[in-house]
């Protein structure tokens, strides 16, 4: 079984990887924020569910069908 991963980042950085990433259920998916300068991560978002703030590196547990994972930034 599979799980559909949605990536997006906020405005003010990146992340990678970006759009859709199909994985195997029950698999991490590993995933890098890069803020632009002067910006920081401000919140990882799974399905809407704030998760972890500040950390640039963040893994999500693919356990359902699928999954909306957004990353925004702030000013430092």
């Amino acid at each position: 079984m599979t799980c559909q991963v949605i990536i997006s980042a906020g405005d003010n950085g990146t992340v990678t990887p970006v759009g859709e990433v199909v994985v195997d259920k029950l698999s991490y998916v590993y995933l890098h924020a890069q803020p632009e300068p002067g910006y920081q991560v401000e919140m990882w978002y799974v399905n809407g569910n704030q998760m972890y703030g500040i950390t640039k590196e963040f893994r999500v547990l693919a356990e359902e069908d699928n999954l909306d994972v957004e990353v925004t930034f702030d000013k430092i």
